[in-house]
């Protein structure tokens, strides 16, 4: 079962390989909460909103070719790093907002913690996982699309003597 990464999309343009030879993603939450304590230290979590922020760092033989782009618009990520989900039932619900070209793909995982790859059938926004004998779990990943703001844009800076062009894009959930 071979799978290729996807690569990364801005508004549906494929950066080149070039550009991106070396990528990093990575999540974080970010927004309004918090776990306050009460007065013997007990915590108590507290929540108004929830948002995701990513940050990507790159390198290649080129810079990315976003310079002229309108980092005050919104727009759409086509992500690199998938997303996860593990239970001990092998249905799942995913979240609209994934990535058509890099289909959900998914683990059985057995009591040692070793996992299998397993064919993973999509329905509207369900995936469900083959069965396995012996699992104890299963996994589903999936590549997310984002509607993200990246008011700072794209962060360039070029090593002269590796030939290496080096950008890193912060972005925030809409």
């Amino acid at each position: 079962m071979s799978r290729r990464q996807p690569d990364l999309m801005i508004d549906g343009m494929r950066l080149p390989l070039q550009a991106g030879g070396l990528i990093q993603q990575a999540y974080e939450d970010f927004g309004g909460f918090t776990l306050l304590r009460l007065g013997q230290g007990m915590g108590v979590p507290q929540q108004a909103w929830r948002k995701t922020r990513t940050t990507l760092n790159a390198s290649g033989l080129i810079p990315p070719g976003l310079s002229g782009r309108d980092w005050t618009a919104p727009f759409a990520l086509g992500c690199v790093h998938p997303r996860s989900l593990q239970a001990a039932g092998n249905v799942f619900a995913l979240p609209p907002a994934r990535r058509a070209d890099a289909p959900p793909f998914g683990f059985a995982v057995d009591a040692t913690g070793l996992i299998k790859p397993v064919h993973v059938v999509v329905a509207g926004d369900t995936a469900t996982l083959a069965v396995v004998a012996g699992a104890v779990s299963y996994q589903v990943l999936w590549y997310p699309v984002m509607t993200v703001y990246a008011l700072a844009g794209v962060q360039a800076n070029y090593d002269a003597a590796g030939a290496v062009a080096g950008w890193e894009l912060v972005a925030e959930e809409v």
